[in-house]
């Protein structure tokens, strides 16, 4: 899914689509923010946040006023209807950082090969790497064969906790020493599904 489409011409935009659905997410609560605190809260450049508020004012997404920037009832929608939920983790013997990031993609596990690409979109976006982790026959599984449910219980237990996984989803577990680059990188990797 494209949020936002690359320019023909001129500068490259320094963000990707995981930058505009995070700066919803960081408008979700319903509060105003100013394009400063948004470009912190996503850790993106205050020219970049002035690219994603007009997109996202353009789209409805969001509220522009002197007194900041709010999430449009458009918008809640939107990020309500996104088939991905993420979910801070504790650290586990299944990923290599100090802090770890699942994000459940609804329904997309026949795009997943052996979740090298989704490794190495999480890699590009920041992150120290991504674990991918399909629901096939009930099972979580790590392609090709790494059965989660039997080799580590206690993962399996936490993302059932985390997330209503039902046949088909998948979970991208991003990994990085900062909770922003882990989330940077599993959503990055998510996106690459849709």
């Amino acid at each position: 899914m494209k949020l936002v489409d690359l320019p023909k011409y001129g500068p490259l935009h320094r963000f990707a689509d995981y930058h505009v659905y995070r700066t919803l997410l960081a408008l979700a609560d319903g509060r105003r923010r100013g394009r400063k605190q948004l470009a912190e809260a996503v850790g993106l450049g205050e020219g970049s946040m002035r690219t994603i508020v007009e997109y996202l004012r353009d789209k409805g997404h969001i509220d522009v006023k002197q007194t900041g920037i709010k999430i449009s009832p458009r918008g809640a929608e939107f990020v309500k209807q996104m088939p991905v939920k993420l979910e801070r983790l504790e650290p586990s013997s299944i990923s290599l950082g100090t802090r770890n990031v699942a994000v459940q993609v609804k329904g997309k596990a026949k795009k997943i090969g052996l979740g090298i690409e989704q490794r190495d979109a999480a890699i590009k976006a920041g992150a120290d790497g991504a674990t991918t982790i399909v629901v096939s026959g009930g099972k979580l599984v790590i392609p090709p064969d790494y059965f989660v449910d039997r080799e580590t219980p206690e993962i399996a237990y936490d993302l059932r906790r985390h997330f209503l996984l039902n046949e088909g989803d998948v979970v991208i577990i991003g990994t990085a020493r900062t909770y922003d680059r882990a989330e940077d990188g599993a959503l990055a990797a998510a996106f690459e599904l849709l």
